[in-house]
């Protein structure tokens, strides 16, 4: 593979609209939000770290607003002892018990499987600012080009650690240029605003 710098998503970047800055640098603090406010409605255990936890778990192939529905749901059947395994959810039977797991008490990072989802998690619940959620969408703002997500390659730990670690340079950039306190999420989540906003229609 040819190697690639931060390059690329400093020009997806610097394309950005005020409205898609803004809308970017909101995304993980309002996604907390959401965590937080769900984990006062049904004082759970571990707060708003198990459902940032329950969240990351039923994200695979779930839009954003389902994710949050489906583990809303399945946190209330279960806070309220009902039938989990009858509920649906948009998402792999294998998530759905690993969020369940979680429930129960298990550690989040003990659960929780692959880099993606991992550091997703780390960013809902604000643990760091060097995590970096890397789906199919910011491997096309990092490549240059947009690969469909059925067609994203696998990406291995070495390979995931240098896109991170590409998004933690274009952040310190970023920062440099325009005097601005962004991090690493901060960036990817803005950059997927606009790739999302040039390719309305053809994402998937």
């Amino acid at each position: 593979m040819t190697v690639i710098s931060h390059g690329n998503i400093l020009a997806v970047f610097f394309q950005a609209s005020e409205a898609e800055l803004q809308e970017g640098r909101a995304w993980y603090s309002n996604a907390f939000e959401v965590a937080k406010a769900i984990s006062m409605r049904y004082d759970l255990p571990g707060g708003i770290d198990t459902v940032a936890a329950v969240i990351a778990a039923l994200s695979p192939n779930n839009r954003w607003e389902r994710n949050v529905r489906d583990a809303e749901s399945l946190i209330q059947v279960y806070t309220m002892g009902g039938q989990v395994d009858a509920l649906k959810v948009s998402s792999y039977s294998q998530n759905k018990e690993k969020a369940v797991r979680i429930l129960k008490g298990e550690a989040p990072l003990d659960v929780l499987g692959g880099n993606k989802v991992r550091a997703f998690y780390h960013c809902i619940a604000n643990h760091s600012d060097l995590s970096v959620c890397i789906d199919g969408h910011a491997f096309s703002i990092w490549s240059g080009q947009r690969v469909t997500t059925t067609k994203t390659p696998k990406i291995s730990d070495k390979l995931y650690a240098k896109i991170s670690e590409d998004y933690r340079i274009a952040a310190t950039v970023i920062n440099q240029v325009t005097g601005a306190c962004y991090t690493a999420r901060q960036i990817q989540a803005i950059t997927w605003v606009v790739w999302r906003n040039l390719h309305k229609g053809e994402m998937k």
